[in-house]
């Protein structure tokens, strides 16, 4: 395989799930890198329900023999990460319509925008409890990116025929059955796909992009730390 330039990253996200908050917020970590290595990198909002259920792998509750390490695994990796992780008090919720907004903001706004958007949502249901499967709960969540007049129109251009239809095609495209889907296509051509946000050291491998695997410093280094 050649370098990594003209590769490319592209990472399906869905606000209902705090790993997709992980992932997002990883690959914007990434990303500066990652396009310095020439590999293209995409953030797109899915509809995590509608994927799973196509994919025949619906919603169940978590065994209760899984709660306990679901919720340190949850915890620790979102303190790793520099965020506040609070179980939020409705659980799932139907989010479709924050995907749409975010798809919305996307594609008529600049990508800065965008990049405040989704974790706007993430953070206001994995970390503030709000319930931003409603029309209010989007406008609190959003309040210090928009203002209430254009949170409103964004809801109104989110709800349109064609922004309804653009979800649901992103979310069928990858066949993911899980969020984050993580799809990588290296300059070859080839095409790979990770569920979850553990799986970096293979996607960069896949891609051709050099990096350091996890290693244990010496006795006197720092504190770990990401």
């Amino acid at each position: 395989m050649s370098g990594p330039h003209g590769a490319k990253l592209t990472i399906y996200v869905d606000p209902v799930s705090p790993y997709s908050w992980f992932g997002f917020t990883n690959t914007i970590r990434f990303r500066p890198q990652l396009q310095a290595h020439g590999v293209e990198v995409d953030i797109i909002p899915f509809f995590l329900g509608g994927a799973r259920d196509k994919a025949g792998n619906p919603w169940q509750p978590t065994p209760k023999v899984k709660q306990a390490m679901g919720a340190q695994d949850t915890a620790l990796t979102g303190k790793l990460l520099g965020l506040k992780v609070v179980p939020p008090k409705v659980f799932p919720i139907a989010s479709l319509l924050p995907v749409r907004v975010a798809t919305w903001v996307k594609d008529n706004y600049p990508a800065s925008i965008f990049d405040q958007t989704f974790p706007a949502f993430s953070e206001g249901y994995w970390s503030k409890s709000i319930n931003i499967s409603t029309p209010d709960g989007i406008a609190e969540a959003l309040q210090h990116v928009f203002s209430a007049e254009e949170i409103t129109k964004i809801i109104a251009g989110a709800s349109s025929a064609a922004n309804k239809k653009k979800v649901i095609d992103q979310t069928m495209a990858p066949g993911a059955y899980g969020a984050p889907w993580i799809v990588a296509i290296n300059t070859d051509g080839e095409r790979k796909d990770w569920f979850g946000n553990d799986r970096w050291d293979q996607v960069f491998h896949h891609l051709g992009v050099p990096y350091s695997p996890v290693t244990i410093l010496p006795p006197g280094s720092s504190v770990s730390k990401l």
